[in-house]
């Protein structure tokens, strides 16, 4: 008999290594990756400084794949980590080192999981809220409780939420969300991916 065992993993990006270009980029320099964790790394930087290792402290330089391995090598000792991985994509290297395993359902797993949204598209996320009306077919505008931007920590009690123009104006209409602009807005439940897809799409097509 198979048993499959259900594993959730945490893991710190280090770096891309450039197939095309032949370049290593850290991901603390990496200005596309939202990933706070990333910066857990500056402590290799500081170390490369220190020690003037330049490869630990510029943030990008030429390179081959054997680089990736050493220096993945090098932050796997500064977390204590339990092991690292390579995940290869449109001609790009990410390293990973992982941190840490739980089983699916464990306590831990199970807490995050009631603070996440499983979303088919995405995986497990935080969640949003959006109204009825928002999606990427067609513009009606994005309003916000609050700015946001994709990764950014919330205080405990809240939440991404959002709502089209036409809801707006039976918010001011109504002086506040009450039985029927929240009738009319008829709220949804979407991951942080997908809520920040459709800020996206809707704000440029206003500009």
């Amino acid at each position: 008999m198979n048993y499959v065992v259900h594993m959730m993993v945490d893991n710190v990006p280090v770096g891309t290594y450039s197939q095309e270009k032949q370049t290593w980029m850290w991901s603390w320099f990496n200005d596309s990756s939202i990933e706070k964790s990333k910066y857990k790394f500056l402590i290799v930087k500081e170390f490369g400084v220190k020690n003037q290792y330049e490869k630990l402290q510029e943030g990008t330089f030429p390179s081959d794949e054997f680089d990736g391995w050493e220096l993945t090598s090098v932050c796997l000792d500064f977390l204590n980590g339990i092991g690292a991985y390579k995940v290869n994509s449109d001609h790009l290297d990410f390293y990973m080192v992982l941190t840490a395993v739980e089983e699916r359902n464990s306590k831990d797993v199970q807490q995050f999981r009631q603070k996440t949204v499983d979303c088919n598209q995405h995986g497990y996320s935080r969640p949003g809220f959006v109204c009825q009306h928002l999606d990427c077919k067609t513009v009606r505008g994005f309003q916000e409780a609050f700015d946001t931007y994709k990764g950014m920590e919330l205080a405990e009690d809240d939440d991404f939420q959002a709502w089209c123009d036409e809801c707006e104006k039976v918010r001011v209409e109504h002086g506040e969300w009450n039985e029927e602009s929240e009738s009319f807005a008829q709220i949804k439940l979407v991951c942080e991916n997908c809520y920040f897809e459709l800020k996206e799409f809707n704000q440029i097509s206003n500009n």
